[in-house]
């Protein structure tokens, strides 16, 4: 096959989050370049282990982060794999140096809900760290996706995360009543509509921006920095992850974080959504 910038785009239209194409966008304009370069016309079975082997010398040329390296590697196999029938052999990534997670702890995650008098700020982080959400998927749900009910009340939804994978996340009974309440009179689709596009979700630079103020308030409230540097959205994220691997459900957190693979485990699982539902029930010792 001929992969030009018109194959790219192709491709790029049917990604759905738009964080996730403009990143693929980018990365995917160097693999272009690459092939540019080298003059590679034509990409077939035969030659595009090779691609991908003189690809990864090229970006070890131009970058020194094994990380980016790896990520521009990632994303021209995801391109090959979810558009062509093409198939490359397995990666091998550079070694990346693995960063401790910043997370807010129970007590420090219940001393910041102590401390809102905003419902939006309130509702926000208790979702994303009940969940294991990004903060995209959260404020991409719509309404009618709370109405899909467990008998016990917890809402089941469906997500489609980075490289359009799709997975369920059980929203607590006591969430799901205050998500349809708090979005009982919106005018729009979305549980988090938009103050100026009232077709429109709220953007996560208006949440990234709220929860940076409300970190600066407690951090000057109680003397310390903590709240600074953990409270942000993708942190919460990785409270809901390590939380919920105290509990030793290693294999479901992945499914509930939509990763292709945790760093303490290899073992990936198809799980049928009743089996989710009752797994995500024993995780949360803060979901209550």
């Amino acid at each position: 096959m001929i992969v030009d910038r018109y194959v790219v785009d192709e491709y790029l239209k049917g990604i759905d989050n738009r964080n996730t194409k403009k990143t693929y966008a980018s990365s995917l304009r160097h693999f272009l370049d690459f092939i540019n370069k080298a003059h590679i016309i034509h990409i077939d079975q035969e030659n595009i282990n090779q691609v991908i082997h003189d690809y990864k010398s090229y970006l070890l040329g131009r970058y020194t982060k094994p990380k980016t390296i790896n990520q521009h590697l990632m994303t021209a196999k995801t391109f090959f794999s979810d558009y062509t029938n093409l198939r490359i052999r397995k990666l091998k990534l550079l070694k990346v140096e693995q960063k401790e997670p910043h997370y807010l702890t129970q007590s420090q995650l219940h001393l910041v809900l102590e401390n809102i008098d905003d419902d939006l700020n309130s509702i926000i982080i208790r979702l994303l760290a009940y969940t294991g959400l990004r903060i995209t998927e959260a404020l991409g749900i719509k309404k009618r996706q709370l109405k899909n009910k467990t008998p016990q009340g917890d809402a089941i939804v469906s997500v489609i995360g980075k490289n359009r994978k799709k997975r369920v996340i059980v929203i607590p009974s006591k969430l799901t009543k205050e998500l349809e309440d708090y979005s009982r009179n919106n005018t729009s689709e979305y549980v988090f509509q938009s103050k100026n596009l009232k077709t429109k979700p709220i953007t996560p630079r208006t949440i990234q921006r709220h929860l940076k103020q409300l970190g600066q308030e407690l951090d000057l409230k109680y003397d310390t920095d903590i709240f600074s540097i953990n409270l942000k959205p993708h942190n919460l994220r990785h409270s809901f992850a390590i939380h919920a691997l105290k509990s030793h459900q290693i294999n479901y957190v992945k499914e509930f974080l939509g990763h292709e693979s945790i760093t303490t485990t290899q073992i990936y699982t198809n799980l049928k959504e009743e089996d989710v539902i009752d797994k995500f029930a024993s995780i949360g010792e803060y979901a209550d």
